[in-house]
């Protein structure tokens, strides 16, 4: 009896020590040892190699004079080269076989079917189609959020300019607002004080102030009045006065039909009369 059976109580089943003592296989690393062993390689190489001194004719063989360089997880890229490559070699093949005076073409009554079928062909070629229109789709979509993007820019940037012209505007009447309380005192500056809030207002400002001159000078107060009009209270400004009472001789307008002149002409007979007169003709 080994020293580990003399450690082990007696009372303690044989089942439960076997499940005690078992080991998890998952638990056990494994390592799998790749050699490149370059020697054994070119040894069986060499046994089934052709014989380099036949004839094209026995050995049909064919090879792609440029290197394949293509991300193997690129189904459409991958694919393409391979379609690439077999077209390179069909057209060599084809030659070669015109040279040697081979049948290159299959003959009419021959029936040979492809490893792989039209139908899972089909397959391949519909899925591919799917993924360029998936990579379509995800292009446009990256678009369509940058045009969005750029318009929302856009947009801050008008808002932006609005209120930076609206702040401007405040400060304009502000200022002007300023200048009006200091010149209280002067009457004749009340005119330009109008012009420069309109001025402020349309963000326009004339290039000739109003109620000026062609040469710029400023109009005196009576052709200015005249021009453009009194611009003071209109109250009473239709009332009679003294010397409009006493001209009795001047047209006095006023509304109604008595003021019209009468119209020349025939009347028109009444409709008895009319009647007779189309009976007697």
């Amino acid at each position: 009896m080994t020293s580990l059976d003399e450690d082990l109580p007696a009372d303690v089943p044989m089942d439960e020590l076997s499940e005690a003592e078992s080991v998890d296989e998952d638990s056990v690393p494994r390592q799998k040892i790749e050699i490149d062993n370059k020697i054994a390689l070119e040894r069986i190489r060499d046994t089934i190699k052709l014989d380099p001194s036949l004839p094209w004719t026995e050995t049909l063989s064919v090879t792609y004079p440029a290197v394949i360089e293509v991300d193997v997880d690129d189904d459409l890229n991958r694919e393409l080269a391979f379609y690439k490559q077999a077209l390179d070699g069909a057209k060599k093949a084809m030659s070669l076989a015109e040279k040697h005076r081979l049948p290159f073409t299959r003959p009419a009554d021959y029936f040979a079917e492809m490893v792989k079928s039209d139908a899972h062909m089909e397959r391949i070629r519909q899925r591919l189609l799917d993924e360029s229109a998936t990579i379509k789709r995800s292009e446009e979509k990256r678009k369509e959020r940058e045009g969005k993007k750029f318009g929302k820019q856009v947009q801050m940037e008008k808002l932006q300019e609005r209120e930076r012209g609206k702040k401007e505007m405040e400060e304009r009447l502000k200022g002007l607002k300023r200048k009006r309380k200091g010149g209280l005192d002067n009457p004749e500056e009340t005119d330009g004080f109008d012009v420069a809030v309109e001025e402020a207002i349309s963000d326009r400002p004339s290039k000739r102030p109003k109620g000026t001159g062609s040469e710029g000078k400023k109009l005196p107060r009576q052709a200015r009045d005249q021009k453009f009009g009194f611009g003071g209270p209109r109250r009473h400004s239709k009332q009679n006065t003294k010397a409009s009472t006493d001209e009795f001789d001047a047209p006095r307008g006023g509304s109604g039909k008595g003021g019209r002149a009468s119209k020349g002409g025939v009347k028109r007979l009444g409709k008895s009369r009319r009647m007779s007169a189309r009976g007697r003709s």
